[in-house]
């Protein structure tokens, strides 16, 4: 399921887009990331769709909320930086945005996608 590319809330020049189903979820939109090239880095982004998600079902001031997240991002190697977006550096980039071709993008895409899944399974232990 594509989505809209001018509505997104991203710095840098978009390269492509990936949308996965979330059919299991607390919402069904699916999950959107965008591989964007930003100061000559290529990132594969959220957007900050994550954090915006998870500010509905936490209490992202508590300080065990803060130092659970931060444990999930540094497992998955996720950076957080000014803003809400999540994102991983796609090192080397190859150019080719085919995720069946390239495994260094394909392993970014899982791994952003596992970290954050898990995070938003957290709430389990919230609610």
């Amino acid at each position: 399921m594509p989505f809209d590319l001018n509505n997104l809330k991203t710095r840098g020049t978009i390269i492509e887009s990936y949308s996965f189903p979330r059919e299991y979820h607390i919402t069904n939109e699916p999950y959107e990331f965008v591989l964007v090239k930003e100061d000559g880095k290529v990132l594969l982004k959220d957007q900050g769709r994550t954090v915006e998600a998870l500010d509905k079902i936490f209490e992202l001031g508590e300080g065990d909320v803060i130092k659970n997240l931060k444990a999930i991002l540094k497992k998955y190697e996720v950076v957080r930086k000014e803003g809400h977006e999540l994102f991983i550096e796609i090192d080397p980039w190859d150019g080719n945005t085919d995720e069946k071709e390239n495994h260094v993008l394909r392993r970014a895409i899982f791994t952003l996608f596992a970290c954050i899944s898990f995070m938003e399974d957290m709430r389990i232990f919230y609610v």
